[in-house]
């Protein structure tokens, strides 16, 4: 899952206050006009716990714990610090981080995959049972949704203007496995859609900011048709062809670098794949490794991350974002095509922002890959267990294709994603506003299996 522990954002953390006098030391921490103090702020939200309060919240959650082995975990990567203003602070997810991290208290770190649900298995087999021609509802699903923010009274927003950018799925034009994007209802009525102006799928509203005592909500309802899709390892090997190398697919989408997050890995792209050439094989190996080395842990905001695959690499962890980027990264370094997808994971009961890649092989077209998943080892079917390097289920909300592009009408001021684009983004003229001065919520109001039209 993805860089957020809360579901669909609901902020529970009260607006701070103060009086706005037109003056920007007066504003709430949360609206943020300065991009350079807003990262700033963010990197000291994220590290808060000093010393001597982690060690007395580790000690409490496992047992034996020894406070004079933070620095050898520290050093190992189990736990993660900065310091600011000469001290040393704590990652606010480290107590959680260490357990999923540290093998000794975790009884050994498994493969990514390697604990799936039954749940999360069944997804893949209704997948496998539509691409064997069994299953013909098993391959898609028609979703009606409900997306919506909220932004309460503030002084400091008084008589200003709210702008609201929020998600809207990846039509045909632009998804290989998206269709039939719908707009059912809209408050406020006028919106503006993105199109291909941007990376990121948005519809915008604006609206006057909320009298005192209320609260001023946008929301639209809307309807698409997600599919999954799979091609088996022995039909990949079968049709996949040399690569044009002059077309603006293998061009585009073997660029490096590609903003600050997609980045040449000669070294370890080498390591991994040796002498292998094949784009598959190499595509299979790349997968192993990172899923196999680098689990899953909570993560900083992504917009206080330099390079999020060096990161990765440096931390030894990652969430789904950050591995997906580093698989892009590793395969662009390989010279094969691949590139960003990302959105939600709409799986019963899991409902979470979620983050994966695509990759293309010449002869067959693009197909998905899902790092975050790894391999499901304990699936009975043997092409379930390695479903997730060369397939994708049925349960996705894609609004992404691209990282870190600038939103369509521009916004002003810095983002809250800077890299990814999922919850939303709120302004005023006053500058961005970041959590909790908003809140937004996805609403899945009818989700049901339908047959694809071939």
């Amino acid at each position: 899952m993805k860089k957020y522990t809360i579901i669909a954002a609901t902020i529970l953390v009260a607006l701070s206050s103060c009086k706005h006098t037109g003056d920007t030391a007066s504003y709430p921490q949360w609206l943020e006009s300065d991009s350079v103090k807003a990262i700033d702020d963010r990197i000291a939200a994220d590290f808060t716990l000093s010393k001597d309060t982690l060690a007395i919240l580790l000690a409490e959650s496992y047992e034996n714990f020894n406070a004079a082995d933070i620095d050898s975990f520290t050093a190992a990567r189990y736990l993660e610090s900065r310091v600011i203003d000469g001290r040393e602070l704590f990652h606010r997810k480290s107590v959680r981080n260490f357990g999923l991290l540290c093998p000794a208290y975790n009884g050994g770190t498994r493969p990514r995959g390697a604990a799936a649900s039954e749940a999360r298995i069944s997804y893949v087999d209704s997948m496998l049972a539509y691409s064997r021609g069994q299953m013909p509802d098993g391959g898609a699903h028609e979703v009606t949704f409900c997306f919506s923010i909220d932004v309460p009274y503030h002084q400091a927003l008084e008589g200003d203007t709210v702008r609201v950018w929020m998600p809207l799925p990846l039509d045909s034009d632009r998804s290989i496995r998206q269709s039939g994007v719908e707009i059912l209802s809209a408050s406020p009525s006028n919106y503006v859609l993105s199109g291909d102006r941007s990376k990121h799928n948005t519809i915008y509203f604006e609206a006057p900011a909320a009298a005192e005592g209320d609260t001023v909500h946008f929301e639209y309802t809307g309807k698409f048709i997600t599919s999954g899709a799979y091609m088996s390892a022995a039909d990949i090997e079968k049709n996949i062809r040399p690569y044009d190398r002059t077309s603006d697919t293998y061009t585009r989408y073997t660029a490096l670098p590609e903003g600050r997050h997609i980045v040449r890995l000669d070294s370890l792209a080498k390591v991994i794949v040796g002498d292998e050439t094949d784009p598959f094989k190499q595509s299979e190996l790349v997968y192993d490794y990172i899923i196999a080395r680098y689990p899953w842990a909570g993560a900083r905001e992504y917009s206080t991350i330099e390079c999020i695959p060096e990161y990765v690499l440096r931390e030894g962890h990652g969430d789904c974002g950050q591995v997906s980027l580093l698989y892009i990264s590793l395969m662009r370094t390989l010279g094969v095509p691949a590139r960003w997808e990302s959105g939600w994971m709409l799986h019963p009961g899991e409902k979470n922002l979620h983050d994966w890649a695509e990759v293309y092989f010449e002869g067959i077209g693009w197909l998905p890959v899902d790092v975050s998943f790894g391999r499901y080892t304990g699936a009975s079917d043997p092409e379930a267990r390695g479903f997730y390097s060369h397939g994708i289920d049925a349960h996705r909300f894609a609004t992404n294709q691209g990282v870190g592009d600038e939103l369509y009408p521009r916004k002003k001021y810095v983002r809250s994603e800077t890299v990814d684009f999922q919850l939303g983004e709120v302004e005023t003229s006053k500058g961005n506003l970041y959590y909790p001065a908003w809140n937004s919520h996805l609403e899945l109001i009818d989700i049901k299996p339908v047959e694809l039209k071939k």
